[in-house]
């Protein structure tokens, strides 16, 4: 008789042995995530989505037909399987994904998503990276109506695409927000506040949007989705998305966040405290001089300088940029700046004297820069530099970002550091901000550097820093958005 209770004993501890692993395994599923941001996310309607921090937050809220898997890999997503032949793409949608509101999402709903994408009233900020698509750019450019957009619905749940020409990122592309379903009857119903309120964000994705605060404080929480039926189930029951909470280290340290999007200036003390920083490589700052300078006095001023020049004013997650193009768009065919510019001071200070002579030196030439520390360093040691080689005095002004993106679209300025970033990882719409639409990498950097307008100073990268609980951020962060739905948050 005693064996015999010995042997139950001995099976029921098991089980409660086996019980309490399963728990254990699963109780990240119950998690909240808390992620502070930098900046607030004003809009959350994906064909208008810009920002690191509004990408971030509609990735979690929208499907897309491909998507970022935790290998890096494209997969389908809002698509079940997809086949290519030529230049016509397939797609069989998940005949089970639906809206938060029951509604199922439907090829159609793709079709008006990609329409108001290249659609010039829309003003779509990563339109261009559409422009491979039969009629795109036409329609992007008031030539074509948006009907002849080559994106049809075969039946509701079949969407074909046909490209114009052969486009290497285009399934990249795809997996970006300006491509996510839009339904067009709720879309009107928001009579102009589609993605602006809590009231007027829809959801297709891992989570759905409960409280949308902007008043008193800052605050999006957004809870999973038990309805979602595709590839990326959501791995924690919460998230809540923050502001410009306290001191990031403390915030870290006391359990009050979890995520941290950080800024280069903290990232050696948040790495000395212990706390794990994964970066992603997705900016490139510029020097540009302005076209109405004169074309030899631009060269003057670039074939002075090196990456000598500047290189000690770098932070330790930043380096010296030898293309125009960040490391997250791996842009084939980019000149390096070596290849136009040859660094040549003798030849640069006789150049500068000569024009000095024409009296074609403009008067107060100012280089403007952000407010960014290595911005202001990097500007500091340029005017040195020209001071002592080229004996050109001039000021150094911080300008809002806003406005020196202003002063590139106008050239009325004189000399500009300036941050080119890539928060969709496509290299179609970080031509867009270089003022390109068309042009690939080599011939961009080709017309840039051939005529001294611009020099690629140094590349800057986008700072998470995450809490001990964290695991998959690396994973999480493939293509430089972070996908919430693959975070886990252990207890």
């Amino acid at each position: 008789m005693m064996r015999f209770l010995r042997i139950i004993s001995a099976i029921l501890c098991v089980v409660l042995l086996c019980s309490s692993f399963a728990a254990c395994g699963e109780d990240y599923k119950d998690a909240f995530i808390y992620i502070d941001f930098d900046a607030k996310p004003a809009n959350l309607d994906p064909q208008l989505a810009s920002s690191d921090e509004e990408l971030t937050v509609v990735r979690s809220l929208f499907d897309t037909l491909l998507r970022f898997d935790r290998a890096g890999n494209i997969v389908c997503s809002g698509a079940d399987t997809f086949t290519k032949e030529g230049n016509v793409y397939t797609f069989e949608l998940n005949k089970n994904l639906k809206w938060v509101d029951g509604n199922h999402v439907t090829a159609q709903d793709y079709v008006f998503a990609f329409r108001r994408a290249v659609d010039p009233e829309t003003k779509a900020p990563f339109a261009n990276s559409l422009f491979s698509i039969v009629n795109a750019k036409e329609i992007n450019s008031g030539n074509k109506s948006v009907t002849e957009l080559g994106v049809k619905a075969v039946d509701d749940y079949t969407l074909k695409i046909e490209l114009q020409s052969a486009d290497s990122e285009f399934e990249k592309v795809l997996t970006t927000a300006v491509t996510m379903p839009c339904n067009e009857e709720y879309f009107v119903s928001c009579k102009g506040k589609y993605g602006l309120t809590l009231d007027t964000t829809p959801s297709c994705g891992s989570y759905y949007i409960r409280q949308w605060l902007t008043e008193t404080k800052f605050l999006i929480r957004l809870a999973k989705n038990l309805d979602y039926t595709g590839e990326f189930e959501a791995n924690s029951m919460r998230i809540y998305f923050t502001c410009g909470q306290d001191n990031a280290i403390d915030m870290l340290s006391l359990d009050n966040t979890d995520l941290a999007y950080i800024s280069n200036d903290e990232y050696s003390d948040i790495a000395a405290a212990g706390f794990k920083v994964v970066s992603v490589e997705d900016t490139c700052y510029t020097l540009f001089l302005s076209e109405r300078m004169d074309p030899e006095l631009r060269r003057a001023f670039l074939t002075s300088i090196n990456s000598d020049t500047f290189k000690e004013n770098l932070l330790p997650n930043q380096r010296v940029a030898e293309t125009l193009y960040p490391e997250i768009l791996s842009a084939s065919g980019a000149a390096k700046t070596t290849d136009y510019i040859t660094h040549d001071v003798a030849s640069a200070s006789g150049i500068f004297a000569s024009k000095t002579l024409e009296g074609v030196i403009p008067e107060d030439i100012s280089v403007k820069y952000p407010a960014d520390t290595t911005a202001l360093n990097v500007a500091r040691s340029l005017a040195a530099h020209w001071q002592q080689t080229l004996s050109c005095f001039m000021n150094i002004e911080e300008t809002p970002i806003y406005t020196i993106r202003d002063m590139l679209n106008s050239t009325y300025y004189d000399i500009i550091i300036i941050p080119f970033s890539a928060p969709t990882g496509t290299v179609s719409a970080y031509n867009k901000k270089l003022g390109f639409k068309d042009s690939t990498p080599a011939e961009i950097s080709g017309q840039l550097f051939g005529d001294y307008r611009c020099y690629p100073l140094y590349y800057s990268s986008l700072n998470v820093a995450q809490g001990a609980k964290i695991q998959n951020l690396d994973e999480a962060m493939q293509g430089g958005i972070i996908d919430v739905s693959i975070l886990i948050k252990m207890q």
